[in-house]
C-alpha cells in the first residue's frame, strides 16, 4: 500500500514535535524564558533549621516588605557556608513554586 507524500510529511511531523528529546529541549527554553526575579537582601540569621532559616532582614522595597523578622525555606541543592545564629549575611531570594527561597548567601565579616 503506497501513503501519499503529504501523509508522510506529517508523520514526520508528528514524530518530530512529539519526541521526547524535543520535549525536554522545549520546556527548558520555557523555564529559561520565566525565571523569577532575584531580590537581594541583608539580614541576621535568627534561627537554623535543617530546610529553612528563620532570619531578621532590612526593608525589601521592591516588594513592598518592611524590615522583619521571618523564616525561609533553603533551595534545593543550595550549599550553605558555615553559618551561626547570630551572623550578619547577605541573601538571594526568589519566588520558586509559590513561596520565597533562599537561592544563595554569604556570611558579611
Amino acid at each position: 500500500m503506497k501513503f501519499p507524500l503529504s501523509t508522510a510529511l506529517l508523520g514526520a511531523l508528528i514524530v518530530f514535535v512529539f519526541s521526547p528529546a524535543q520535549a525536554a529541549d522545549s520546556s527548558s527554553v520555557v523555564n529559561q524564558a520565566t525565571v523569577a526575579p532575584v531580590y537581594h537582601v541583608k539580614g541576621v540569621i535568627n534561627a537554623i533549621s535543617p530546610n529553612a532559616l528563620t532570619l531578621s532582614h532590612d526593608a525589601v522595597p521592591e516588594l513592598q516588605w518592611p524590615p522583619m523578622t521571618m523564616p525561609f525555606a533553603l533551595a534545593k541543592n543550595l550549599v550553605l557556608p558555615a553559618i551561626k545564629v547570630n551572623d550578619p549575611v547577605d541573601f538571594d531570594v526568589s519566588l520558586i513554586d509559590g513561596r520565597y527561597e533562599i537561592i544563595a548567601l554569604t556570611v558579611r565579616h
